[in-house]
């Protein structure tokens, strides 16, 4: 496969990811900002068949559940469903075709691969390494997709 084909496909799976992402991030933010309907969906989900049999896993989604109820996280909420909208509006313009979704995602990608990175080696949290260090790949082949089309 040529390099370019390779980084095309390689741009389209970023691209579907972060969509994916993002779209979590908006709906978790929505449901943080409503924390009884939150707890009531994991209690929902911890009484399922398919976690019934799985005590452990229920009870943590049980104390999930509570810890919600007992910690409501509207400015979590808020930042993950702003995060997430901005995120889809640029992603929707780079399928537009759009210069300024390139850049605008180059540009908060970047920052929040900075951000994660940081954090992964402050706190040593090695998944969030992980995370930025992914979003860091899709920053490079969104530069490359827009040195192509612009």
């Amino acid at each position: 496969m040529p390099l370019s084909k390779t980084t095309d496909l390689l741009f389209r799976i970023g691209m579907i990811v972060k969509g994916v992402d993002s779209i979590f991030e908006v709906v978790g933010g929505i449901l943080l900002m409503m924390p009884t309907k939150l707890a009531r969906y994991l209690l929902v989900i911890s009484q399922h068949e398919a976690f019934r049999h799985h005590l452990a896993l229920s009870g943590k989604l049980d104390k999930l559940a509570d810890s919600v109820t007992m910690h409501p996280s509207m400015g979590e909420g808020i930042y993950l469903a702003v995060h997430g909208a901005a995120k889809v509006i640029l992603i929707a313009a780079i399928v537009a075709h759009k210069r300024w979704g390139y850049l605008g995602f180059i540009a908060v990608l970047s920052l929040f691969s900075t951000i994660e990175l940081v954090r992964s080696v402050t706190a040593q949290e090695v998944v969030t390494g992980i995370f930025g260090l992914f979003d860091v790949c899709v920053v490079v082949l969104i530069y490359k997709e827009y040195r192509t089309k612009f």
